[in-house]
């Protein structure tokens, strides 16, 4: 299965929400290597991420070890287009979409951020 590194970065939170519900145990075992084997890639991942807010962004008056950047700051569009680069790096997985019932009850907005890594059926 193909993915950026931006829909990896965005099924974190809605895969974990779904992780939290009791499903029969095929499914929760498939659910479980999904979310390893999107860990492994979701860390260095997560760690250039913030290399690019710390050097992009400034330093939080409040915190001295956090950094923010936002829209509208003076290096905003150089983050913005390196990121950019890196979410839209692709990587193979070697798991298989996960089949979820279709009796399961989830947001649309949740079914957005994971639809490659989920079937119904």
């Amino acid at each position: 299965m193909q993915l950026t590194n931006g829909e990896i970065f965005n099924a974190k939170e809605p895969l974990a929400q779904l992780a939290k519900q009791q499903f029969p145990v095929k499914t929760s075992l498939a659910l479980v290597k999904l979310i390893q084997e999107l860990n492994t890639h979701l860390a260095p991942l997560e760690e250039v991420r913030n290399k690019l807010v710390m050097t992009y962004g400034t330093q939080d008056p409040k915190t001295p070890t956090a950094y923010n950047v936002t829209p509208g700051d003076e290096k905003w569009e150089e983050f913005a287009k390196e990121l950019n680069e890196l979410f839209a790096m692709e990587v193979e997985l070697k798991t298989e979409p996960v089949t979820l019932p279709d009796t399961l009850e989830i947001a649309p907005a949740t079914i957005l951020a994971i639809e490659k890594l989920i079937k119904i059926g």
